[in-house]
């Protein structure tokens, strides 16, 4: 399956749990390649695994009892952490190609009566085919890009201690090094490590040229706008989005629902938002997203390397 077929797909499940567990799968990584020892996941790959899933999504999505049950258990409203929860249900239920063997693995040293906790293994997953045995470490982030648009360490969450190199470096320098550099105190031998990493980077709509992506960053990788208050355009048509909503694209229906509710798009705080449009058989669509920043916002100066 092709990349449009896939994103036709994905949109096109009526229930939003499962559109978003589509997404998690099948949308495109923020970084792809090899970085000491470990593979961060590809489009190419995501789109096999969800071709593979597809018959199971489709199931879901006529009776998702099963993955609301799964979904209901998450006892934190953290976007990171409904993310980890949708990962599972697909690794857990209904990946023919994975199976999982072990979540949120808390490693420790032991230093005399005491103990240092060293960090967590995301997940330890099997291939089904080859038997290797992986560890996958996976996140979704959201960054606002300033000048210079190239330099990973001038993108934001709207958090702005949390910026794209500093997360990269952490992925790649420690996180993903976890289980290499201590692996007497896991389970499993470990075969393999990866890394999958989505989510969205909204750059500057003040620029009209091509922008430049950031380094390392992969070229098919979701994008939006981020934009001050005063100098949105008022003539568009806006919903605001709370977290829960950031990863699939809306529908009619959910459009519809929103639309019922009073969306100010004046927002006193960083506010990400869904752009509606009618398509031509005048159902509401979703044309993109933008981020509406309160006038007195301040990206702070870049950090460098996080270790």
């Amino acid at each position: 399956m092709n990349e449009s077929n896939a994103a036709q797909w994905f949109d096109g499940f009526k229930h939003p749990s499962v559109r978003d567990l589509a997404w998690a799968i099948a949308s495109p990584p923020l970084v792809s390649g090899e970085f000491n020892q470990t593979s961060w996941w590809t489009h190419a790959e995501c789109l096999q695994e969800f071709n593979a899933c597809l018959p199971a999504l489709q199931a879901l999505d006529k009776n998702p009892h099963t993955l609301l049950e799964h979904l209901n258990r998450i006892k934190s409203k953290r976007l990171g952490i409904y993310f980890e929860a949708l990962l599972a249900f697909w690794l857990s239920s209904i990946s023919p190609n994975f199976r999982l063997l072990a979540q949120n693995i808390q490693l420790f040293e032991h230093l005399g009566k005491g103990k240092k906790t060293l960090g967590e293994l995301d997940f330890i997953i099997q291939h089904r085919n080859s038997g290797k045995i992986i560890h996958l470490e996976v996140a979704v982030k959201f960054y606002l890009g300033t000048e210079p648009l190239e330099d990973t360490y001038h993108w934001f969450g709207t958090n702005t201690h949390d910026q794209l190199g500093r997360k990269l470096d952490h992925l790649k320098l420690y996180q993903t090094q976890l289980s290499k550099k201590h692996p007497e105190l896991i389970d499993f031998k470990l075969d393999q490590r990866h890394c999958l990493l989505k989510g969205r980077l909204f750059y500057p709509a003040s620029q009209s040229k091509k922008l430049p992506i950031p380094d390392g960053i992969a070229h098919n990788h979701l994008q939006g706008r981020w934009i001050y208050s005063s100098a949105y355009n008022k003539n568009q048509q806006l919903i605001r989005l709370e977290k829960h909503d950031w990863l699939a694209k809306l529908n009619h229906d959910d459009i519809t629902r929103h639309l019922s509710h009073h969306t100010d798009a004046n927002p006193n705080k960083a506010s990400c938002f869904a752009i509606v449009e009618k398509d031509a058989n005048s159902n509401f669509k979703e044309a993109g997203r933008v981020f509406i920043l309160p006038d007195d916002f301040i990206f702070p100066q870049a950090h460098g390397l996080f270790l």
